[in-house]
């Protein structure tokens, strides 16, 4: 091939992985993520490794643009200003090398190489950091078919790239179908709503008791308003530090709670051990019963999760994010997490009646990054067929 139309075509490969990074993040237009089913495609179409590995980073790095401006924001009074530009271009070249390590000019092999890619993107270790994954698009074409759904958008990949097109035509009339079904059987959240707040900043672990006390008045207003047999879910970080004491505040909420057979969800911090700044970040149940914490699994690495360090927050990559309450049984996503695969996968391996997800977004407000965590939680409650409820502080 003549060098100029082997680079034209390089550029045109790069350019579809811009563009479906682009894709991510734009107020009411879910359906946009369905766009990263071509990323695999691009890949494949490459001449080398390398052009592979480049379309992916373009790719990575468009999808996750709000990340360093957010991550000057959060970090802003402890990471010197370049740390969020080097952060972003760290973690999509991380992705992205995944994905160079997995090509291969025999078409075969490349079929094998995106199932391996998306696997190894999906799951720890990288997986902590596995943003936009192009799997996501299976809840955009595939709708209501749960991991059957994500099978057939590894089938359509390989079928593909492997140029079977008869098995590719039947796999697009599946998604055609999928859709026109889903769209007329929508799940519904029923008595369950989720509430944003706009507190503004609400800093992790903060002593301000002050404000905290503020909040959790204002959360006992919002109970007494609960209608019955409601669960309201609020917020990650709205009760700020949980002690003794604000379980004993909200103890007579909890009781006129319990008498309407209603709860609310609302997110708090749980201290370790005395004298140690170990936290869990977690949403608590407000419902008369004893308090049950659904822990964040994976909290943000670096910001929150410092394993090496003796403040920090703590995580749990392998629980299962699954909670009871008002009789459902509940998946539970919360904020980081929502941006990851694996933690909902794990989720939905137990079945669950609906999807929660509650966030704190004050430091990324003004970026694309509340936006996708809302696209993200609603797909994968797509390709579910289950209700989602969200909450979010800006």
């Amino acid at each position: 091939m003549h060098a100029t139309k082997r680079i034209a075509l390089d550029c045109s490969l790069v350019c579809v992985g811009a563009g479906s990074g682009l894709a991510w993040g734009w107020p009411g237009a879910n359906w946009l993520l369905g766009v990263s089913v071509l990323v695999p495609f691009a890949w494949s179409a490459a001449r080398n490794r390398w052009i592979g590995a480049l379309v992916l980073l373009a790719y990575y790095l468009c999808a996750s643009r709000g990340l360093p401006a957010g991550t000057g924001i959060f970090f802003a009074e402890s990471a010197p200003a370049w740390f969020g530009w080097a952060l972003w271009f760290a973690v999509a070249l991380l992705n992205a090398a995944a994905w160079g390590l997995f090509w291969s000019k025999s078409a075969s092999r490349r079929a094998l190489g995106i199932l391996a890619a998306i696997a190894i993107t999906a799951l720890p270790p990288i997986g902590f950091v596995g943003w936009a994954n192009p799997a996501t698009a299976a809840g955009v074409l595939f709708p209501g078919m749960g991991f059957l759904g994500i099978a057939l958008l590894l089938g359509l990949w390989s079928a593909g790239v492997l140029q079977k097109n008869a098995v590719a035509l039947v796999l697009a009339s599946v998604c055609v179908i999928a859709n026109a079904v889903a769209s007329s059987s929508a799940a519904s959240s029923g008595l369950w709503s989720g509430m944003d707040t706009h507190y503004g900043r609400l800093g992790s672990a903060s002593t301000d008791y002050m404000a905290a006390f503020g909040r959790i008045q204002s959360v006992q207003d919002l109970a007494d308003a609960v209608p019955p047999s409601h669960v309201l879910v609020l917020p990650e970080t709205i009760l700020g530090i949980y002690t003794v004491a604000t379980e004993g505040v909200l103890s007579g909420t909890a009781r006129e709670l319990a008498k309407k057979g209603s709860a609310v969800i609302v997110g708090a911090e749980l201290p370790g051990e005395r004298g140690t700044r170990r936290f869990d970040n977690a949403l608590v149940v407000i419902d008369g019963k004893e308090t049950r914490p659904m822990l964040e699994r994976v909290p943000v690495p670096i910001g929150m999760w410092r394993p090496w360090d003796v403040d920090t927050f703590n995580a749990h990559p392998f629980g299962d994010g699954i909670a009871t309450v008002a009789g459902k049984r509940v998946a539970y996503s919360i904020c980081y997490e929502q941006l990851l695969v694996y933690p909902i996968l794990v989720s939905f391996l137990h079945s669950p009646d609906l999807l929660i997800g509650a966030a704190n977004d004050w430091w990324a407000k003004t970026t694309s990054i509340p936006e996708i965590q809302r696209q993200v939680l609603d797909t994968w409650g797509r390709l579910f067929n289950v209700p989602v409820v969200r909450a979010t502080n800006i």
